[in-house]
């Protein structure tokens, strides 16, 4: 779970490095922090993770298939332990693409401000929804899968949806229907559906 009294380096708004401070005054206080986030493509789909449904910000939405922040101390590949540690599947860094980075602020709690520099990653894995068997129960609920067409209507505005999906939570592989609504909110969310319908068809993905 996570630890509120865990290190994170902390930066100025142009990327400085200004010091080390507790996870949740960086949270409190809004100072910007770095997060690594990974998007597996499936297919013709992409794979997104159900937040825990009792986690405090964002709770039961759907997120990257992986993301996480980065501890004081860690370099931005270092996030690539996010993906063993929620899904229980390791990927080498050098498989990924990097899309590069973009500033996000959002406001996930009425307490919180949320001031994050995210390293967005992409890659692809074909296995099947059920075989994603190690995630972590206490930090994701499960796997829901979209098609790259789909996802990209939701996080472009174009059509709120719903659009229709699979949802694996460890049990079952269900038929549901996901909406725009859903999403964890991130700025970068249009630009990556370029890079991921791209991606799809087996074209170099663009920068975000």
């Amino acid at each position: 779970m996570t630890d509120p009294g865990e290190l994170l380096d902390v930066y100025d708004e142009r990327g400085g490095w200004v010091g080390v401070e507790r996870r949740d005054v960086v949270h409190r206080d809004g100072l910007w922090h770095r997060c690594f986030h990974l998007w597996v493509v499936s297919g013709d789909g992409v794979l997104l993770q159900r937040r825990a449904r009792d986690k405090e910000a964002f709770g039961g939405m759907l997120d990257a298939t992986a993301a996480g922040h980065l501890t004081a101390g860690e370099s931005v590949g270092d996030g690539v332990r996010e993906a063993e540690e929620e899904l229980g599947v390791t990927f080498a860094l050098a498989t990924l693409e990097d899309l590069g980075m973009r500033p996000v602020v959002d406001h996930p709690t009425p307490a919180t401000t949320n001031r994050e520099f995210q390293h967005v990653f992409l890659t692809r894995d074909s296995r099947p929804l059920e075989a994603w068997t190690g995630f972590d129960r206490a930090e994701v609920a499960g796997l829901a899968w979209i098609v790259v067409e789909h996802f990209a209507e939701l996080a472009c505005g174009a059509i709120p949806g719903p659009w229709p999906g699979r949802e694996w939570d460890g049990r079952a592989v269900t038929a549901t229907q996901i909406a725009r609504q859903e999403l964890v909110p991130a700025s970068y969310l249009p630009a990556l559906a370029l890079a991921l319908e791209r991606f799809a068809r087996g074209e170099p993905p663009p920068a975000i």
